[in-house]
């Protein structure tokens, strides 16, 4: 039998599935009471022992064990406990304790001889020995195997809740990856519009490389940051790109260092990790101050390790703008822990003078990602 198909007897709420999964509960219960019961009884080597020891057996294993498990676990707990109406749990179990009580209670009557039960009549022997095995029978064992019923089960809710989790998670990187890129563009984008604006009215030359590379950073923010891993060399571009804008901006007032070592190829990283803390040196540093401010960025792959390295200069005084700075940096810190768990360290450290990025990532490539789409043979979409 096939992995998949032994995960689908275990898990799968299926029909076919389900049935089978009981079926297989059962059948090892069955033998369970079959092997334990003869090892109790004397030698069975003849027929009616035979069939006394099945008999025995069938009552355990498909009668008391079944009605007490699927008593509890499937009526019992959902409708009374779950909803803590514990009075009504508890008065439900009493009722069928006595159920099993007085079965075996039948059982040992019946089993009696006419002699025996002619003697004992209504005395307490007849209490005794028609009573006592019914209740250690019935605290017995079927508690016993209605627990590993109902330990199985919720070993199996949790499994499913662990796949909720997990989905879940995905989901909301999903969800904080749209806002990052919703965080971004409108930022730069309405910088960079003004600035091609400016230098449309002087016919500059630096007007058409502008749009060229806002052209290309927003169809590929918008065209591929939607897949979970893309080639480390966009992303790389796309810093380049941006860092390239914020360079027209600000001019010579602005002193940039941009360091890139490394083997960039066939790597691949989550989309839009680096972009937000380059942003917010802009946004936060950059802009909020009239001297001469700088930004030196390093980013260096040695093997499947990346380290970015960015600082940029701070103002003596923050504005009251600089309140929300923290929303994108708690955002990739939230994207990191879910993308990366295990994978990355991430060191942020500020003084009077500076604010530091120290980011380690573990990246994968191209031929051991989950998505084996031919992302590499893929066109740049903007160069």
């Amino acid at each position: 039998m096939k992995h998949s198909d032994w995960y689908n007897i275990i898990f799968s709420d299926a029909r076919s599935f389900r049935w089978k999964r009981h079926f297989l509960f059962w059948m090892a219960v069955f033998f369970y009471h079959l092997l334990r019961i003869g090892i109790m009884m004397p030698a069975v080597n003849t027929l009616h022992s035979m069939l006394l020891l099945l008999k025995y057996t069938m009552v355990n294993s498909m009668i008391i064990n079944p009605f007490l498990t699927y008593s509890i676990v499937y009526f019992l707990i959902p409708k009374y406990f779950n909803r803590k109406k514990y009075f009504f749990f508890s008065g439900g179990m009493l009722i069928v304790i006595l159920l099993i009580l007085f079965y075996y209670f039948i059982i040992n009557w019946l089993n009696l001889n006419s002699a025996v039960r002619h003697a004992i009549g209504l005395s307490n022997g007849f209490l005794i020995t028609t009573f006592k095995p019914g209740f250690i029978r019935a605290f017995g064992n079927p508690p016993l195997i209605t627990g590993l019923f109902l330990s199985l089960k919720t070993l199996k809710n949790w499994h499913f809740e662990q796949i909720k989790t997990e989905r879940l998670a995905k989901e909301n990187a999903s969800a904080e990856l749209q806002l990052l890129k919703a965080q971004i563009h409108p930022h730069f984008l309405f910088n960079t519009l003004n600035n091609i604006y400016s230098f449309s009215l002087y016919r500059s030359a630096h007007a058409g490389t502008l749009v060229k590379k806002l052209s290309g950073m927003l169809g590929y923010m918008i065209n591929e940051c939607n897949e979970k891993l893309v080639p480390l060399e966009k992303e790389i571009t796309l810093i380049q790109d941006y860092m390239g804008l914020e360079k027209v901006r600000y001019g010579e007032r602005l002193r940039m260092e941009v360091e890139i070592h490394g083997d960039f190829k066939n790597k691949l990283i989550a989309p839009l990790l680096m972009i937000p803390f380059i942003e917010n040196s802009f946004k936060h540093g950059t802009s909020q101050m009239l001297g001469h401010p700088w930004i030196k960025l390093e980013i260096t792959t040695v093997k499947n390790q990346l380290f970015f390295k960015l600082s940029n200069s701070k103002p003596s005084i923050i504005s009251s703008n600089g309140q929300n700075k923290g929303i994108g940096l708690l955002n990739v810190k939230k994207r990191l822990k879910l993308l990366y768990p295990g994978k990355h360290q991430l060191d942020i450290s500020s003084t009077e003078e500076m604010f530091t990025v120290n980011m380690q990532i573990v990246l994968e490539d191209y031929e051991l990602a989950n998505n084996k789409v031919d992302i590499a043979n893929k066109p740049f979409a903007y160069a």
